[in-house]
């Protein structure tokens, strides 16, 4: 192995740490572009809309506990897994549905509701609901199309690439800073 920081996965496998965005694929560019896309649809409709991110720990080692962190090929950063909720869905049955999608977990015990945020950017007006999610099974595995990397990292060593969202839900969860009403 190089001399690059190395993570260490739950299941005791190496991952080298990133180094930096990967570049974008022919679909990467086209999400990217459905994703601002999404921004003037925003502006124009300004629609009222909801969703989940989940807070995925990995406890098996207490000494030094574990996030799972995703990284899109359409917005740069490691963030949160998570998504919007459908219709009919409740909030845990849509953050339970995302996380099976975007990383091929089952969030299939212990769900706490974590905080609930405003987003008012672009012309939206999304409220996103935050879980922590304690109990899980499977492995975690990107899908490669919409989410490209998807890794624990110790909540004492975050990468520093973390969107600067993700950076504040994380800092709330671990009480080093106060639990805001805005994403």
């Amino acid at each position: 192995m190089t001399d690059l920081a190395v993570q260490r996965s739950r299941t005791g496998t190496d991952h080298p740490a990133s180094v930096g965005p990967a570049p974008r694929t022919r679909l990467g560019r086209l999400l990217r572009l459905a994703w601002y896309l999404r921004g003037v649809w925003h502006l124009v409709a300004r629609p009222l809309t909801m969703g989940v991110r989940a807070i995925i720990l990995d406890e098996s080692d207490p000494a030094s506990p574990q996030v799972l962190l995703i990284r899109h090929s359409y917005v740069d950063g490691w963030h949160l897994p998570g998504g919007g909720v459908g219709r009919g869905e409740t909030l845990g049955e849509a953050m339970r549905r995302e996380v099976r999608e975007e990383v091929g977990l089952l969030a299939d015990r212990q769900i706490q509701p974590f905080g609930i945020y405003a987003r008012f950017r672009n012309g939206a007006s999304d409220h996103v609901a935050v879980f922590a999610v304690r109990g899980w099974s499977g492995t975690p595995k990107a899908d490669g199309v919409e989410i490209l990397e998807a890794r624990f990292f110790p909540l004492d060593r975050l990468p520093a690439e973390l969107s600067p969202a993700t950076g504040r839900r994380l800092r709330e969860f671990l009480g080093r800073q106060p639990i805001a009403e805005r994403w």
